[in-house]
């Protein structure tokens, strides 16, 4: 099992994320630690920091992204330029490039989003836990995280598009709650947990190459 404090697992992606072999991978299933809780902002100087001193686009990407969702309002960071000095840094690469559309077209909160209408009520024990992470073709993701108790749960994935991504939520007994099969890699499950406890996120990559994802739950 991979220990993925939030902090090393992201500086961890950016290192390998334009460097790592993506072959296929049939059938592969990686756990994974959800993050634990952090300094949000110090992580996003970190990121920042990081990404314009080794030209890192996935780093300033993520820095972005965290900008955006927190909706944090920073003398000497700004979002949007991230995503823009993180363009440049692609090189051209075309997944990295469609991260950042995405991100950028998701900027302005929906109406029905319900990550956006219950942040302030968390459904994760603690706080609401997020993730960037890459998955390989065919592979599949596992996340256990504790949800209350009678609080709508919401589990969210949001791909750059390259392949089909699944997502499934399961109980501590093994139940399928919920799941999100459409064909598409925008995915949402929401739940209301009879007790509370850990539940087991399943992501699975239907395609035939890897794919990037942000998973955020409530």
């Amino acid at each position: 099992m991979k220990k993925l404090v939030l902090f090393t697992a992201l500086l961890c992606l950016s290192l390998s994320a334009l460097a790592q072999d993506y072959s296929i991978e049939e059938n592969k299933e990686t756990t994974k630690q959800i993050p634990m809780k952090v300094d949000n902002i110090r992580l996003i100087y970190s990121l920042s920091h990081y990404g314009y001193k080794n030209e890192n686009a996935i780093s300033l990407i993520t820095a972005a992204q965290i900008l955006k969702q927190k909706k944090y309002k920073l003398p000497d960071v700004n979002a949007d330029k991230l995503l823009e000095d993180a363009k440049q840094f692609a090189n051209g690469d075309r997944t990295v490039l469609a991260m950042i559309k995405k991100i950028k077209k998701d900027a302005k909160p929906k109406k029905t989003d319900p990550i956006n209408d219950i942040i302030i009520n968390h459904g994760a024990v603690g706080e609401e836990k997020y993730s960037l992470d890459m998955i390989k073709a065919y592979a599949t993701d596992t996340y256990k995280i504790n949800f209350k108790e009678n609080k709508k749960a919401v589990v969210q994935i949001k791909g750059v598009g390259l392949t089909d991504l699944d997502l499934y939520i399961y109980d501590s007994n093994g139940n399928l709650i919920t799941s999100d099969t459409a064909e598409s890699d925008d995915c949402e499950c929401t739940w209301i947990p009879v007790w509370t406890g850990e539940f087991t996120i399943r992501i699975k990559n239907r395609g035939g190459m890897y794919n990037l994802y942000f998973m955020q739950t409530n």
